[in-house]
């Protein structure tokens, strides 16, 4: 058997070697192994051969895809990232397991969300009581960045709790059900004694110590007042970074935050002190959130709840678009995508990242913020390129991009005076093209 010298290893481990490998899975496997391994041919248990071109179309069928890589559900542009069970620092699982989630999943699932071209919105499914206090403010601080590149929207569906609560708070929004329940802004210590347990056994245990703290709280004695007070003392400075960490995500006081003596709010209630924005039932929010992706207000910014349409808008029976009125948002919608593109590929954050930024301009949808948000947490590729180079390759990847596009044949001759509305139209589209990209 022919092979590549690269895989020897490989091979050394995968054949003569007992493997736990579900059978149809093993096909592939070693079909895989054989292409990359410059095998021409396989012969599978029940004798058959197979062929280089049977290979290859095995192989592919186990592939990755984009769907099987993702480690979260995508629905119509909605990422949705489940949040449930105890709340741990360092966990190791990227997704919830064994009745926890830890901080660096989150961290590293919206990572994920955040570069995926198909995810508009972000859905945090909360059904958490809270955890760890290590790791949480971190991981509240990211979502917090993350937010400002798309929306993120917490569903407390049915918990969001103390540090569940510090990590919605850092949402772009916050729904809850109506039987879902939200707050616990405090912290505890549960300390525990075994003095008179060891006394009445007949044990005694001497701790021997170097410094006047280090055994501060140790389970073998009764928690003396002073070491309370200390305790206390930490817990106090502990919750009132909490308040302020919450204050800021949702825009209340810290006092307001404080007030509430780390009380749980069910439903409305939790409406009603700051904690939520909008009651919705569990079963209807994806829905209810794909129609807010949907709508003008669905990037970048919150949901409106205002129910009252400005008076100035059209709609139903009284709606009446005439030619000029498309023309003219016809115009505005291309200065405002001249703009978005001119505000990516001319922002500093471009200049070393010209490939990912050409992409993000001209073949995604991305607002201009979003863009230079993923731009900036993004890598910068091999070198820094000079102003010149930077504009000849935005030009090229322009004009690529426009040339399979039909453009309007505008004529703005004459004096300002002579021109009718639709022609100044045309000459303000055409001066913002230039003062984007140059004449």
């Amino acid at each position: 058997m022919l092979h590549n010298n690269s895989y020897e290893h490989i091979l050394s481990r995968a054949c003569n070697q007992p493997q736990f490998l579900e059978p149809t899975y093993a096909a592939t496997f070693f079909g895989a192994l054989a292409l990359r391994s410059g095998v021409n041919q396989l012969v599978d248990v029940n004798g058959n051969v197979l062929n280089q071109d049977q290979l290859v179309e095995m192989a592919s069928s186990y592939g990755s895809s984009r769907e099987r890589d993702r480690p979260y559900q995508v629905v119509d542009g909605l990422a949705i990232l489940p949040v449930s069970g105890t709340l741990l620092h360092k966990y190791g699982y990227v997704q919830p397991r064994s009745g926890a989630t830890g901080y660096d999943g989150i961290v590293s699932r919206l990572h994920d969300a955040m570069g995926d071209p198909d995810v508009k919105a972000v859905m945090l499914d909360f059904d958490s009581p809270g955890g760890e206090a290590a790791g949480c403010f971190d991981c509240a601080d990211q979502i917090r960045k993350y937010r400002d590149i798309k929306p993120i929207y917490g569903l407390c569906y049915d918990t969001m709790c103390s540090a569940a609560m510090a990590l919605g708070s850092a949402c772009t929004e916050r729904w809850i059900t109506r039987s879902g329940k939200a707050g616990s802004v405090g912290v505890l210590v549960a300390h525990t004694s075994y003095e008179k347990q060891l006394d009445d056994v007949g044990v005694d245990i001497t701790l021997i110590h170097s410094g006047e703290f280090k055994v501060d709280g140790n389970p073998y004695q009764k928690l003396p007042k002073e070491v309370q007070g200390r305790i206390k003392s930490r817990l106090d400075k502990s919750r009132d970074e909490f308040a302020q960490l919450v204050s800021d995500g949702i825009s209340i006081s810290k006092s307001a935050v404080l007030d509430t003596e780390a009380q749980v709010f069910t439903g409305q209630e939790a409406i009603d002190i700051g904690f939520a924005d909008k009651l919705v039932n569990g079963q209807e929010a994806v829905p209810l959130l794909l129609d807010v992706i949907k709508s003008n207000n669905s990037i970048g910014v919150s949901m409106s709840t205002d129910k009252n349409p400005p008076e100035t808008a059209k709609t139903g029976a009284d709606s009446q678009l005439t030619q000029s009125d498309l023309d003219a948002a016809k115009a505005e919608g291309a200065k405002m995508e001249r703009e978005r593109i001119g505000a990516i590929l001319n922002s500093d954050e471009a200049k070393s990242r010209i490939t990912m930024a050409t992409h993000l301009a001209l073949s995604t949808s991305m607002s201009s913020d979003e863009a230079l948000g993923l731009l900036k947490v993004s890598a910068k590729e091999g070198g820094q390129a000079d102003d010149s180079a930077k504009g000849d390759s935005i030009g090229a990847a322009l004009d690529a991009a426009m040339s399979d596009e039909e453009q309007p044949d505008l004529d703005t001759s004459g004096d300002a005076d002579e021109l009718s509305d639709t022609e100044k139209e045309e000459q303000a589209l055409l001066a913002a093209h230039d003062k984007v990209f140059g004449k």
